[in-house]
């Protein structure tokens, strides 16, 4: 095909679309008058609704009047009297023991202990592990701010507490108590 071909198809097929959808024309319908045989359903229709209607209002509850809430949950009820202690014996003022607001010891166990060979001694090192990590530590040192190392074993570690100089001791695989 040539270009003269593709032009006049393509221009046949605007013509067609064109045509195609041109808008319907306006031309009044003759009017038709109403016939008896269809006014009845629409007069049976607006009966029906006026039946349906007083059904309805039948069926309605009669609206109730307000009444105040038996509460608010705005305000706090007032408190009720509270009932008066039997007298009892005489207050002291003894001193109190005092109250231990220490934080809780960290839970540390023992995993494992190396051991080295340096200048013909043994030196010791722990494997301790806790919620805060794993921790290489030997004798002296501290750990976690709350103990020292005071003895390494073979099997076993003595913590000791930095604060009231208590001693735990943990063997292998038991965390602190």
């Amino acid at each position: 095909m040539h270009w003269k071909s593709y032009a006049a198809v393509s221009g046949a097929t605007v013509l067609a679309g064109w045509l195609a959808s041109a808008p319907p024309s306006n031309a009044p319908a003759a009017a038709q008058a109403p016939s008896a045989a269809r006014l009845s359903p629409a007069v049976d229709a607006l009966t029906d609704i006026e039946l349906q209607a007083m059904r309805l209002q039948s069926r309605l509850r009669p609206e109730r009047a307000y009444a105040q809430p038996a509460r608010d949950p705005f305000r706090f009820a007032p408190r009720a009297p509270v009932a008066a202690a039997e007298p009892g014996p005489p207050a002291t003022d003894a001193p109190r023991a005092p109250v231990d607001v220490a934080p809780p010891a960290p839970v540390v166990s023992l995993s494992g202990v190396a051991e080295d060979q340096v200048d013909g001694r043994t030196e010791r090192t722990a494997v301790l592990s806790s919620p805060a990590g794993v921790f290489l530590v030997r004798e002296g040192e501290e750990i976690l701010g709350f103990y020292r190392v005071g003895r390494i074993e073979s099997e076993a570690v003595e913590l000791v507490v930095i604060a009231d100089g208590t001693t735990r001791r943990l063997a292998l695989g038991t965390p602190t108590p």
